[in-house]
């Protein structure tokens, strides 16, 4: 297994508990521990509801996903239960690939994954970013917690490069972000990952078009 020393995020997502009104436990829990938490909304898809924790960390993958593992026996210990684990390298780390040669060589839940940030005035504007994403393998998802403070929509494209290196997924970004830009709607934040590791993606069947069957 290659390492990708450097940078990491791990992702833990966490089964989504409707309990009314009042606080959210897991959020509760995540301030508790200090942990960084964010409730995730897909536009569509089997789980549009995603709450999330994430940790960051430096080493290599094996070490990161020890370290995952022993937050999940908590969560799980707590009555939580998690759904994915899913860690992100940095772009510039150790083993991501270069060319489309060396992707070919990673296994399939290897991509590059950028996040576009977006200040939107209404939902007809969502709506159109929406559309403007989808033939780029991009699609639309925000956070439940976050509100800008001007009364927009603040809201995420996210686009998934799969089975490329770094320059191509950096030239299909480009073109997503001078898409989007001439358009009308600029991106305020852009964030880079390399997705290295994910026990369940089918979290996300039915999100992002032209996405593998996911099941």
């Amino acid at each position: 297994m290659r390492q990708f020393a450097g940078e990491f995020e791990t992702h833990l997502t966490v089964r989504a508990e409707n309990r009314g009104e009042g606080d959210d436990p897991i959020r509760i829990w995540a301030e508790h521990h200090g942990i960084k938490y964010t409730r995730i909304v897909l536009d569509r898809g089997r789980t549009p509801d995603q709450p999330m924790l994430t940790c960051p960390g430096r080493g290599h993958l094996a070490g990161q996903l020890a370290t995952a593992r022993q937050w999940s026996q908590r969560l799980q210990d707590d009555g939580f239960r998690v759904v994915r684990l899913k860690i992100e390298a940095a772009p510039w780390n150790a083993d991501v690939p270069e060319t489309d040669d060396e992707a070919a060589d990673l296994p399939g839940h290897c991509y590059f994954e950028h996040h576009a940030k977006l200040v939107l005035s209404s939902e007809p504007q969502v709506a159109a970013v929406r559309a403007l994403a989808a033939p780029h393998s991009a699609h639309v998802s925000r956070n439940a917690r976050r509100t800008s403070a001007d009364g927009g929509h603040e809201r995420f494209v996210t686009q998934r490069c799969r089975g490329v290196g770094r320059a191509e997924a950096g030239r299909r970004l480009d073109v997503l972000l001078r898409v989007l830009t001439a358009a009308g709607y600029e991106a305020v934040e852009v964030e880079k990952e390399f997705v290295v590791y994910d026990d369940n993606p089918a979290v996300d069947a039915g999100w992002i078009k032209g996405e593998p069957r996911l099941v």
